[in-house]
């Protein structure tokens, strides 16, 4: 699951209210069209101010070799106002929280808007924050092959950033493993994505598939997974482990338990602490 970046630098956050005293040097302006894509192409339209973010050229310059040769390089940007185009306000945005040490919540951004936060990471040279969203696409949740075809067509279009379309289209090859066992099941899914456009997706999911090694499940460590089964030896429980109490059991007979999920703090040969 996607999480929360947590602003660890409180100074530099404040540096963006305007009551700490140091005012913002420069403004970037988002430029782009307040209509479809479909009907910018249709007709001419002028380009519009989409929104403004502001910011510090000095910190701007330590993050980004790009902002410092903007700034203080032979040939420094000499306007305060700089427009910016083919990005969102939004992403512009979450690039500039990261600079400042401001909270990022990756929980509600969808896929295309991280991509549009690497495409910004990429053009003005941050290596951490492309990290960091490479991070998050790797833990964004993929519970139904849908989600799967969605993310893997994702994927597919930014392939200009290979190592974050690469993990992508690995966590989508791993839950097609782990959920769809056999032959079969493998054709239909397959089969069901036939006519929609995305066959060269599927068979390049499947290529990926058949090169994966055995996956073992991330929680009871086996290739098959034991969820729902009773566990017969301690052998098999690790720390971080889960457990669902079985409320027929003798020794776990107390109602209150039934449906909770408790985790493994630790194990040795003379107690398992949950």
């Amino acid at each position: 699951m996607s999480s929360t970046t947590r602003g660890i630098f409180p100074l530099h956050s404040s540096l963006l209210d305007p009551s700490f005293g140091i005012p913002t040097d420069v403004t970037y302006q988002i430029m782009g069209f307040d209509c479809p894509e479909e009907e910018v192409k249709d007709r001419e339209k002028e380009e519009i101010i989409l929104g403004e973010v502001k910011g510090h050229k000095l910190l701007l310059g330590l993050f980004s070799e790009v902002f410092k040769r903007g700034f203080y390089g032979p040939a420094k940007e000499t306007k305060d106002v700089v427009p910016v185009k083919e990005t969102t306000v939004e992403a512009f945005e979450n690039m500039f929280d990261y600079i400042y040490r401001k909270d990022i919540k990756w929980g509600d951004l969808s896929l295309l808007e991280m991509f549009d936060i690497a495409n910004l990471a990429e053009k003005y040279d941050i290596p951490s924050l492309m990290e960091e969203v490479k991070a998050q696409i790797e833990m964004i949740p993929l519970t139904t092959t849908e989600d799967v075809m969605d993310a893997a067509h994702t994927a597919t279009q930014f392939y200009q950033f290979p190592a974050i379309s690469s993990a992508l289209l690995l966590s989508c090859a791993k839950f097609v493993k782990t959920t769809l066992k056999t032959s079969a099941q493998l054709l239909q899914f397959a089969t069901d994505q036939s006519g929609g456009g995305l066959e060269t997706t599927v068979l390049q999911l499947l290529a990926m598939v058949k090169d994966l090694p055995p996956l073992n499940c991330s929680n009871c460590g086996e290739e098959e997974c034991k969820d729902g089964q009773p566990v017969l030896s301690w052998d098999k429980v690790t720390q971080g482990c889960k457990l669902t109490i079985n409320t027929q059991s003798r020794f776990w007979s107390t109602a209150a338990l039934a449906g909770k999920v408790f985790i493994v703090v630790s194990v040795n040969q003379q107690e398992h602490r949950v």
